[in-house]
């Protein structure tokens, strides 16, 4: 199967945390999205924060192993993330591709310098897409999770698909997520007990923000990927909102992972 969005969230709620060491089934996947690829990463990340580490079922199909093996992605995933040592962290560099996976670590100019990479990255594929824009909302996006991840670190996967036309990113993080952020605010307090997808559509709303008189960062997000024609996916606890050129969906995940997950949907220019 493909783990992305629509199952990703399930295959966690399967995993019984209460063991000792829990078992994350990986068996039957064949290929792994980038919101996938993030949201199980940070669900390792903070049970790992907690404690708790897990036994991993590989995949039975080769490429998604080797991908995995390439990515180092339980080194890097199933550990305590308050150890890690700073070589280890996986930066964007001149040979990352349009299939790693990068950390994001809170320091001054992450945003700014991620999406530089970003840019130079696009630049040298064959994405037909507008470089710039998509920076834009990298920067914008990376700056918000820098800020909200506190104790463990964000990260951030990036596709290409030609076949499809589109480029798709996913930014996470296992932070305080929407909801603790918002009704921090006194102004937003009432949204403390309020479903996790109904603070996320409140979020988009301008001047929404747990810092009050600011917050435009998901309106500019959501109106940046409306102006490519894109999709944007976002989680948060258990509940999601998604919002593209056939409208705005919103319900429950079958997980309650805290922090935000963001997918960005971006397809290809029409050539002319």
């Amino acid at each position: 199967m493909n783990l992305d969005f629509w199952c990703v969230d399930k295959l966690c709620a399967n995993v019984d945390c209460t063991n000792e060491r829990p078992v994350v089934d990986l068996s039957s996947v064949t290929f792994f999205r980038p919101f996938s690829l993030v949201y199980l990463g940070m669900f390792l990340r903070y049970h790992n924060f907690h404690g708790k580490a897990f036994d991993i079922v590989m995949p039975t199909n080769g490429a998604a192993r080797r991908y995995l093996a390439r990515q180092n992605f339980w080194e890097r995933f199933n550990f305590n993330p308050a150890v890690i040592e700073k070589e280890k962290l996986i930066r964007f560099t001149t040979s990352t591709s349009l299939n790693d996976i990068v950390d994001i670590e809170e320091r001054p100019y992450i945003a700014e310098d991620i999406a530089v990479e970003v840019s130079k990255v696009l630049g040298h594929s064959t994405a037909r897409v507008e470089v710039s824009l998509v920076a834009e909302l990298v920067s914008e996006l990376v700056d918000n999770f820098a800020i909200h991840s506190r104790q463990t670190l964000a990260a951030v996967a990036m596709q290409y698909y030609p076949n499809l036309h589109r480029v798709i990113l996913a930014v996470g993080d296992c932070g305080i997520g929407i909801r603790s952020s918002l009704s921090s605010n006194p102004q937003f307090a009432s949204l403390a007990d309020a479903p996790h997808y109904q603070v996320a559509l409140k979020a988009f709303e301008p001047l929404v923000s747990r810092f009050p008189g600011c917050g435009t960062g998901l309106t500019e997000v959501r109106d940046g990927v409306a102006n490519l024609n894109g999709r944007l996916a976002l989680a948060t606890g258990n509940g999601f909102v998604i919002i593209g050129p056939d409208g705005t969906k919103y319900g429950e995940m079958s997980y309650d992972l805290p922090g935000v997950q963001v997918e960005l949907s971006i397809p290809e220019e029409v050539r002319r």
